[in-house]
This record gives structure tokens, C-alpha cells and sequence, in this order.
């Protein structure tokens, strides 16, 4: 497979290596199946909020080989443009309108299912999750991230959503800006240029979310900054893609070794960490590089043991599904504790995780992936694209409503800086 950013400095193309998307659905799997345990108490799973940290890596680590990637080798302004728009149309398909709903409706549940003052909380939630600033809203609001025991906000989770968006507005230009950049110069390769731009990014987030995490623990939790490095070993990954690729295929006690080694490591922050740990801090270092050995082991062409598991039917359904999972299993926890009570029996639990994984897979087959691979829309970036401020506005629609219709002296939204 030709590289197509190799393409813009005119160079001969990457050694090429096979795409391997089935495993890193099934790395996904583990990463919500770890939260999801966690969330509803169950005993051993104390840290499954790193779920999310592999989740971030996961992210920079698929939206980079979208990015570099790009189909055809003109690089005029107009083909990029083209290309960008197609890919924030992409984005806006596959994230808004699923999150859109589980908002709109978490919102009428809280009302209809609990009472009117944890529906008057959850409206300036509900309008920043939309706006995907929950995240700074939490900060704002001085949240502190922990299980149903602190009646937290049912749209709490949506703070990692946020970082996500937040990521997707500001990785893809920089990309571009080095495109641009490596096609004028012949000093450095776009990966060269890319490479040392995520190593100091790395390296400057992570010191940062060191400093900051014993100084103001929910800003450290929740803030762009101190998850950016997340985000960006998954970026490294992706562009040091060919290198590692070649390097695992020559070794393949390497790959085992890193393959079990990863598994190690998540498992052991799953099983060591919780609510109590200063994270992330220096230890979110262990299940961010676990997940990145995952990724790496990976990639060679006959996958290691931990791949060809994560590759089976089972953990890569789990995988599909697990954005839609990931949406709908907190606002149901939540919810149901504030009607019963947040210490759940194991029947009770796995009532809810059962509930949980069938209102996602309705959601995944009847609602997220009919309009993600809309043929209409897909032709069409910008119908795509106003799904963004549609959705903004039913958020607000049915946020007011409910503020008129129980005469709540509360603002849609607070002041977030």
C-alpha cells in the first residue's frame, strides 16, 4: 500500500504493511468492557476508567493512518480542502447524531424518572455535552470524576468525548499545515517533521499532567492538556507505522513479548488503581503504553496471541458497539442508582450491563450505523456537516423546554472559563 504523504515530497513510497483493524476493535472492546465493570461497582475493576486512556490512544492512533493516508497525489489546495471536508463529514456522521440522542433522552429521563432538581442539574450538562465542552464545563464546575456513589451528572461521561472532539478540530490542521510544509522543503520528511513535533507535544503534556495532578486533581482529569500525550502516542505510533512495522515483522519474539506486555500493563492498572490514585499523573504512563504495545505488536502480518484474541468475532462486535455502549450504560447506572439506591446486588448489576449492551446494539444497528454509512450523506459533506448545529439546537430545544415547563431559574449555560 503506497503512503500517499510520501507522495507530496515526491519520495519513493514506505514499505507498506497490512491493515490490522480487527485487533485494535478488539482493544476497544477491552478498553469499554473495563469501564463499563467499573462503573457499576463490579468488585476487581477499581481502575477501569483507564478504559478511557486507551480509548484516547486508540483515537490518535486511527485518525493518524486516516490522515496519512489520503486518497490521490494532487496536493493543490482545492484537493485538500476536498479531502479535510470529507473527513470532518466523516466525523460528524459517525459521533454527533448518536451522541445527540443519548443526550436528548438521558435529559427527558432524568425529569420523568427522578425529580426536577437533578433535571435542573443535568440542563447546563446536557447543553455543554452538546456543544462538546463538557469537559471544561466539569472543570468549571468543580466535578470530581468517581463512581454513582457522588450522584454524579448522567452525562459526566461525556467529558472524554469532548477531549476527543477537541482533538479532531486541531490534529487534522496541524497535519495539513505539515503537508503543506513537506511539500516546500526538502530538509526533513512529513513523518521526520511530524515525528519530533509528537515527541515534544508527548513529552510536554505529560510533564504537565505530572505537575498539575497533585495541585488540582479534576482539572488534571478532565483537561485537553493533560490527556494530549495520550492522544499523541497514538499519533507516534501511526506515523513511525512503516519503521515499527518492519521492525516487528523481523522479530517476532518482539512482538509477543510487547503483545503480553501490554496486556500486563492494562490489566494491572484495571486491577491496582482507583478512585483514590492521583490520576492520571505519572501512572496513567502504564496503561498508555500498554495500549500502545497492543497496537504495535499488531501489526505484524501473522498476529501474536493477544492480537489473533482481540481479533476474534466476539471482542470485535464488542468493538463496534462500543461507542454506542460507552453512551448509553452511564446515564442508565446513574439513573437507576438515583431511583434504588448506587449499591447494586450482582443480579442487579449484571441486569444493568445486559440492558446496557442491548439499548446500545439498538442504538448501533437501528440508528448510529444507518446514518454513518448513509450513501446520501456520504455524497454530500455538507448535509454531513449541518448535523453539528442541528443537533446543537435539539439539545437546547429540549433543554429549554424542560427549564419552561418545570419554571426553572437556571442557565442553559455556565460560564465555562
Amino acid at each position: 500500500m503506497a503512503v500517499a504523504v510520501d507522495a507530496v515530497r515526491g519520495e519513493q513510497p514506505q514499505p507498506s504493511y497490512r491493515e490490522r483493524w480487527l485487533d485494535v476493535q478488539g482493544l476497544r472492546a477491552v478498553a469499554v468492557l473495563v469501564v463499563v465493570l467499573d462503573h457499576v461497582g463490579m468488585p476487581g475493576f477499581p481502575g477501569g476508567f483507564v478504559g478511557v486512556d486507551v480509548f484516547f490512544v486508540i483515537s490518535g492512533y486511527v485518525i493518524t493512518r486516516m490522515l496519512l493516508r489520503r486518497p490521490g497525489r494532487s496536493d493543490s489546495t482545492q484537493s485538500q480542502g476536498a479531502w479535510f471536508l470529507d473527513f470532518y463529514a466523516k466525523r460528524a456522521r459517525r459521533i454527533v447524531p448518536a451522541a445527540t440522542l443519548v443526550i436528548a433522552l438521558t435529559v427527558i429521563a432524568t425529569f420523568e424518572l427522578t425529580n426536577f432538581l437533578r433535571g435542573a442539574r443535568v440542563l447546563p450538562d446536557a447543553t455543554s455535552a452538546s456543544l462538546f465542552l463538557a469537559n471544561f464545563h466539569f472543570i468549571a464546575t468543580g466535578t470530581d470524576y468517581a463512581r454513582l456513589g457522588g450522584d454524579p451528572s448522567p452525562l459526566q461521561h461525556y467529558w472524554s468525548l469532548a477531549v476527543e472532539e477537541q482533538f479532531y478540530l486541531v490534529w487534522p490542521s496541524v497535519v495539513l499545515v505539515a503537508i503543506v510544509g513537506a511539500a516546500r522543503t526538502r530538509r526533513v520528511t512529513l513523518r521526520q517533521m511530524l515525528v519530533g513535533l509528537l515527541i515534544a507535544i508527548v513529552a510536554v503534556s505529560y510533564l504537565y499532567s505530572i505537575m498539575l495532578t497533585p495541585a488540582n486533581g479534576v482539572a488534571a482529569f478532565f483537561s485537553p492538556l493533560t490527556r494530549a500525550w495520550e492522544l499523541a502516542i497514538g499519533c507516534l505510533i501511526a506515523v513511525a507505522g512503516p519503521w515499527l512495522a518492519a521492525k516487528i515483522a523481523t522479530s517476532p519474539v518482539t512482538a509477543t513479548i510487547l503483545g503480553w506486555s501490554g496486556v500486563a500493563a492494562i490489566a494491572w492498572a484495571v486491577t491496582c488503581l482507583d478512585d483514590s490514585s492521583r490520576f492520571p499523573g505519572w501512572v496513567a504512563a502504564i496503561p498508555v503504553l500498554g495500549a500502545a504495545a497492543i497496537l504495535v505488536a499488531g501489526m505484524r502480518e501473522k498476529p501474536t496471541a493477544p492480537a489473533a484474541v482481540l481479533g476474534t468475532r466476539t471482542f470485535v462486535y464488542i468493538g463496534d458497539l462500543s461507542y454506542s455502549l460507552y453512551l448509553v450504560h452511564w446515564p442508565i447506572f446513574t439513573i437507576t442508582a438515583a431511583r434504588i439506591g448506587d449499591d447494586f446486588s450482582l443480579p442487579v448489576q449484571l441486569l444493568l450491563i445486559a440492558a446496557s449492551f442491548v439499548l446500545a446494539a439498538a442504538m448501533y444497528h437501528a440508528f448510529e450505523n444507518p446514518i454513518r454509512r448513509s450513501h446520501t450523506l456520504a455524497t454530500r459533506p455538507w448535509p454531513s456537516l449541518a448535523i453539528v448545529p442541528v443537533s446543537i439546537a435539539v439539545v437546547f430545544a429540549v433543554a429549554a423546554f424542560e427549564r419552561y415547563r418545570w419554571a426553572l431559574p437556571v442557565p442553559l449555560v455556565q460560564q465555562l472559563f
